[in-house]
């Protein structure tokens, strides 16, 4: 049994803390495995204003690269002839292309097309640039076979998501404020027809938004999330982008979400086995937490993800060594039979039960939001131990209440539901956002608390804070409180190193947090 005060070395846990352990942080070089031996205090920084943005000696804005330059009326009538062009190709084809090489064919009709009508357009007015042709032959070509006028968006890194409400169209971006943008259809037919579209390139053609379903839920081929409706007074589509997909621990602690120890103490949860509930308010990154702490659970596990739609996609993920299966929940057919329930569709709650039976070590929700609430805690509370999932809270003290009410909806009294949330939940990482982006900053996210979940009097859960915010203007959480009961040794007997809580310079953030101040 490794000592409590010790690195635990030759765990099997050390191994997957020394690269945390030997982060290089202020205070000095360190030795791989060996915490430095001094930290100094690091106070919050201030980050200077950015000056006016602008195309500054970029040239006219028709010549900036992705600014169209003719109407979409035209795009629209070359589209349609490179439409024509690739169906008699087809016709006159023996074998059918791939989709590979129908995008390239696509290509070279698509440059014939610009070419001839380019030449055309020269006689009447002012040629088009090199820059603005390639502009053209990307529109049409995004148009074929991709998302349109949105494809810009979806492939610009920076961009988190993307509202469409009729004829206005809203872009968040991770670095800089909202921006409203031009339409991407003519009117709202053309609109529900590029919902419609979408839906159908992405392998969900069963998922039509009309009168009849005037809800839809979808994924894109780059895996953001589509919600559309005709519920609104305008077409309105919602577009969340996956911007972070592949993120470690590791790299959160570059990013500033995480620190340092922060990242330690989450690795020995997960190696130790504790069932974590991640929490905070909507796109403050707790799904990519969540999958950043599957990639520490060790290879011989067995993962069942359950989701209502795939946001993890731990299954295709290289860098998870256990073994993944991913469940999905399934959609109905729209008729109601004689017990009130949908006809086909299957639940989060309908399947938990079956991950039982499916040799799980650990099962993970993507995100808690109804009553499989129940089943999930069950679970956790009667071995299902190292499960993980995430729930929206707006603050710390919130999140047993929004507990209580999801359980309430599955016919579960506010006693049994505390006795059943202090006997499942081990732990609960909260994380913030701090959003700068409307006066020239950026959108900040941290995890600011860590609250050990134990059974309190009357077996009401008591919370007690491991990490939480030191005061004075940090909202980022440091090391408060030691872990009771059999928890600090069980992180000691998997390699954790109590220093990292127990002394103070071991548990500060290596760098500020730079706000914009005003």
């Amino acid at each position: 049994m490794a000592d409590v005060n010790g690195s635990g070395a030759g765990s099997p846990f050390s191994g997957m803390l020394k690269d945390v352990l030997a982060q290089r942080l202020p205070g000095g070089p360190s030795r791989p495995g060996v915490l430095p031996a001094e930290a100094a205090p690091v106070p919050l920084g201030k980050a200077p204003r950015p000056g006016p943005a602008g195309p500054s000696g970029a040239g006219s804005l028709a010549d900036l690269p992705g600014v169209l330059p003719v109407s979409r009326a035209v795009v629209r009538e070359l589209q349609d002839a490179v439409s024509q062009d690739l169906v008699e190709h087809e016709r006159g084809s023996e074998a059918r292309l791939s989709a590979e090489d129908q995008l390239e064919l696509a290509r070279s009709l698509v440059a014939k097309r610009v070419s001839a009508w380019s030449v055309e357009h020269a006689r009447k007015a002012a040629p088009l640039s090199p820059v603005q042709l390639e502009t053209v032959r990307q529109a049409i070509i995004n148009a074929l076979f991709k998302a349109g006028p949105l494809q810009q968006y979806l492939e610009d890194a920076s961009v988190e998501n993307i509202v469409v409400d009729g004829d206005r169209v809203w872009v968040d971006y991770f670095d800089r404020a909202t921006r409203r943008v031009d339409p991407v259809a003519d009117d709202d037919e053309s609109l529900v027809a590029l919902i419609n579209r979408l839906a159908v390139r992405s392998g969900h053609g069963d998922r039509i938004l009309n009168p009849a379903s005037p809800m839809v839920n979808f994924r894109l081929p780059d895996r953001s999330r589509v919600a559309a409706t005709l519920l609104t007074s305008r077409p309105t589509m919602a577009i969340r982008r996956h911007r972070v997909m592949s993120a470690s621990l590791e790299d959160m602690v570059g990013w500033g979400t995480l620190s340092p120890a922060i990242s330690a103490f989450l690795q020995g949860l997960v190696a130790a086995r504790q069932t974590v509930l991640i929490a905070g308010d909507m796109g403050v990154g707790k799904t990519s937490l969540l999958r950043a702490l599957v990639r520490k659970v060790g290879p011989g596990e067995r993962i069942v993800t359950l989701e209502s739609d795939r946001e993890l996609f731990l299954d295709e993920d290289p860098e998870v060594a256990a073994h993944v299966l991913a469940m999905e929940e399934r959609a109905g057919n729209g008729e109601v039979g004689e017990d009130g329930r949908e006809t086909g569709r299957i639940t989060i709650a309908d399947m938990y039960p079956h991950t039982l039976r499916m040799l799980s070590t650990r099962v993970v929700v993507g995100e808690v939001r109804s009553t499989e609430v129940v089943p999930m805690l069950d679970a956790m509370s009667s071995g299902g131990r190292g499960s993980m999932c995430t729930l929206h809270a707006a603050y710390p003290r919130l999140v047993l209440p929004r507990l209580v009410q999801l359980c309430q909806g599955a016919g579960m009294d506010v006693d049994s539901t505390h006795q059943l949330v202090a006997n499942a939940v081990n732990f609960v990482v909260f994380i913030r956002q701090t959003d700068q982006t409307q006066i020239g900053g950026r959108r900040h996210r941290y995890v600011s608390d860590i609250l050990q979940v134990t059974p309190g009097e009357g077996g009401r859960p008591a919370f007690s804070h491991v990490f939480a915010p030191p005061g004075g203007g940090d909202p980022r959480g440091v090391p408060r409180d030691l872990p009771t009961g059999e928890v600090l040794q069980e992180l000691a007997d998997v390699g954790f190193d109590k220093r990292w809580l127990a002394e103070a310079q071991f548990g500060r953030w290596p760098r500020p947090m730079e706000l914009v101040r005003r």
